[in-house]
């Protein structure tokens, strides 16, 4: 059985995150997502997330694609979730490439998937604090 994991924050949860987390367990027989906690989220974007971490949580695990749900935090990274669940890849979305997420040495192959044009929490961000400032 294969048993695969996607990492990400899942904030303002839309359909570029069904798409990924859809073609993600299409590659697998098991999909563990792993969302991030707010201060692991603040350390690498600058910016708390807009959703809190138990809401963003379980609405990943109200996705039929999902098979599992854990965090990811500073103290519970990458390597610790690959033990605990048993993964063979990682899926990642093609915002990411080999130079920018090669796998960080864990052992395990890192698959890119395909974004969805048009859409991204980093927009729908952006058009709400525009439409705010209206």
């Amino acid at each position: 059985m294969r048993r695969g994991v996607a990492f990400g924050a899942f904030d303002m949860f839309h359909i570029g995150h069904a798409r990924l987390l859809k073609r993600a367990r299409e590659r697998c027989d098991h999909l563990t997502v792993a969302v991030t906690d707010e201060a692991y989220i603040r350390r690498y974007k600058g910016r708390p997330p807009v959703i809190p971490l138990v809401q963003r949580m379980e609405v990943v695990s109200a996705c039929r694609y999902v098979d599992a749900v854990t965090v990811q935090t500073d103290q519970k990274g990458k390597k610790p979730i690959l033990e605990e669940f048993g993964i063979d890849v990682i899926f990642v979305g093609s915002d990411w490439t080999p130079e920018t997420f090669d796998g960080e040495g864990l052992g395990v192959p890192v698959v890119y998937l395909p974004r969805t044009l048009g859409v991204s929490s980093s927009d729908i961000r952006r058009s709400l604090h525009a439409e705010a400032a209206r």
